[in-house]
């Protein structure tokens, strides 16, 4: 195993045990889950660059009445679509807090940073998002689905340095197996950045299973 596998797996079961301790402990209620991601890329700049590849992580929130905090890490390698250019490593992380206003709504905001490590060094794009929840009932209480759609207060990207715009959206559906605290979802992401006063922009599309434990 290596180093970094190793201190993800670590930090994953920190945030299993910490998220089942707290809540044992006090009205928070939390959730820890981990999950396989497909992402595909398309990045425009001197010509069109497409990589796609799997992403492996972990996500977990912590809840307080009507506020909740969120984090989620990923990482993998992509492979480029021409076959000839070099593979990239991929780092991904977010954080978000979420106001739950009713039980079919909440908002968040939060950055999000995405980390390539390519041949010429590294490149890393920081979005500030800001966005919307809804969720309803499909199947009883055990089937939910969700949409989502956000839209960037700031994009930062260093490669070539410049800011710019940010939007994108997510659905889904959420499989919550019996009374037990085992769940699934399933979602599907987009989200498009243009660097401002660049002939740069970047779409990423995202296929996410995850599968976790709920904690009350």
């Amino acid at each position: 195993m290596s180093t970094r596998c190793f201190w993800l797996t670590t930090l994953c079961a920190l945030v299993v045990l910490t998220a089942g301790s707290l809540a044992a402990q006090s009205s928070l209620s939390g959730t820890a889950a981990g999950l396989v991601q497909n992402f595909r890329a398309r990045s425009e700049a001197s010509g069109v660059t497409q990589v796609s590849g799997t992403a492996l992580g972990f996500t977990g929130s912590l809840r307080f009445r009507r506020f909740e905090l969120g984090v989620q890490y990923a990482e993998g390698t992509l492979q480029p679509a021409d076959q000839v250019s070099e593979s990239r490593d991929l780092v991904e992380g977010a954080l978000a807090l979420r106001f739950l206003g009713t039980p079919w709504l909440s908002v968040e905001m939060g950055p999000r940073v995405r980390h390539y490590a390519t041949p010429s060094g590294a490149e890393r794009w920081v979005t500030w998002r800001l966005g919307g929840r809804v969720e309803t009932a499909l199947v009883g209480t055990s089937v939910r689905g969700y949409a989502m759609l956000w839209r960037g207060l700031g994009l930062d990207v260093n490669v070539p340095p410049g800011s710019g715009s940010t939007r994108g959206g997510e659905v889904g559906v959420t499989v919550n197996m019996g009374p037990g605290p085992l769940w699934f979802t399933l979602g599907y992401g987009i989200d498009h950045a243009q660097v401002r006063d660049a002939a740069r922009g970047e779409t990423v599309e995202t296929l996410t299973l995850t599968a976790g434990l709920r904690r009350r």
